[in-house]
């Protein structure tokens, strides 16, 4: 006769074993699988279907011991409509261009397919002091089609930097209105104590935000006083064309990642076209980039100076010291597409003119005109040698 409350106290304390996860993990057949868990669950008659029925019992919202529990279990996504975070394995060191990657590629065992824990997200932060303490040592803020993902994934190849390409979950609860302003900072660095836990010999932190997450940065600068901060900015003729050819989430129209004041404004007038919601969104980012600039706390970098750099050149302006192997490798890696692996970089630049409408548009005048102050408070000058 099976005891479900033993199968059940003993399931959980399965969730909390990372030595055992990662064996479940390791199975590469649903026989070798079934027959660990038999052994885990001391349920010598568990098959397949025994098996799924009593997960799916187990499935409802739980509250773990998260310092445990996120030893071998990473938050992937977070759900706004039910307040809860789902959990992959945490077996895989980040290396993907963007961190949604390698959740996909996380979800992709045995393990994840049968086991799929989802925990509310509020009453974790009761569990917050308990994680270790995150600093993350560099944070980089973009308009997007800036080379962002270049920077990012360069330091994802150093052995000793854990690397979070936009992490749609902190993203996600950030811009949630149904969280108070004064418990965001809180969730938002749970998040990245469970997200950004150093692991496998990791000493370093590196946050590549969302293109929206500029909006944030007051915030996020507060909450990690010592980290550097390195803004990316373009011409915005160059990322309208690009967004032109394969648009981001934020410049596919609609109003979603505007903030509220944009919201009304464009509400109260007609509907505008899509080129003039994508300018007022880069107006909206350019305008943020200044205030960021003002803090004194930010690095600012165009994509004309980025591309052009020499790895010891960015590494110099960061602070950042390479040893010669890993100058050689990133020197390798800026070959390449960042975003398609394995394809060399071709840049694709526009040179079609911007039609006079545009140009005559006050935001569009307004864009550039703020665009170019900022091209002159860059840090790296063109007279220095790149």
């Amino acid at each position: 006769m099976v005891d479900f409350k033993e199968q059940q106290q003993r399931y959980w304390q399965l969730l909390h074993q990372p030595e055992s996860l990662f064996l479940l993990h390791q199975a590469n057949d649903v026989e070798h699988f079934i027959a660990l868990m038999t052994d885990f669950l001391a349920w010598p008659e568990l098959n397949l279907e025994h098996m799924l029925a009593f997960i799916a019992l187990q499935q409802d919202s739980f509250i773990p011991d998260l310092d445990r529990f996120s030893q071998a279990w990473f938050p992937c996504r977070y759900h706004s409509q039910h307040k809860t975070v789902s959990w992959v394995p945490a077996f895989h060191r980040l290396s993907k261009p963007f961190l949604e990657d390698d959740i996909s590629d996380a979800r992709r065992c045995l393990l994840a397919s049968f086991i799929q824990p989802k925990t509310l997200l509020e009453p974790l932060l009761s569990q917050r002091e308990s994680l270790p303490i995150v600093n993350p040592s560099l944070m980089i803020f973009h308009w997007s089609r800036c080379g962002s993902t270049l920077v990012s994934s360069s330091f994802a190849l150093l052995e000793t930097c854990r690397v979070l390409s936009e992490p749609m979950l902190c993203s996600d609860v950030m811009h949630d209105d149904h969280w108070p302003l004064e418990l965001k900072p809180q969730l938002v660095d749970l998040c990245l104590r469970l997200q950004g836990r150093l692991r496998l010999g990791e000493r370093e932190l590196v946050i590549k935000w969302n293109a929206w997450d500029l909006a944030c940065w007051p915030m996020l600068l507060e909450l990690y006083p010592k980290s550097r901060v390195l803004c990316l900015i373009r011409n915005p003729k160059d990322i309208m064309f690009s967004h032109q050819r394969v648009a981001g989430r934020h410049m596919a129209g609609g109003q979603s990642l505007l903030p509220t004041e944009l919201h009304t404004q464009q509400m109260e007038n007609t509907e505008p076209s899509l080129d003039e919601f994508r300018t007022t969104v880069l107006q909206h980012f350019a305008q943020l980039s200044a205030a960021l600039y003002q803090s004194s706390r930010a690095i600012l970098l165009d994509y004309h100076q980025l591309k052009d750099f020499k790895p010891t050149t960015f590494s110099t302006i960061l602070g950042w010291p390479l040893s010669e192997g890993e100058i050689e490798r990133w020197q390798h890696h800026w070959r390449f597409d960042a975003k398609q692996q394995g394809q060399l970089f071709t840049p694709v630049v526009s040179n079609e003119p911007v039609p006079l409408r545009e140009l005559q548009s006050p935001s569009w005048q307004q864009l550039f005109m703020t665009y170019n102050q900022l091209l002159q408070r860059l840090y790296w000058d063109k007279k220095h040698d790149i």
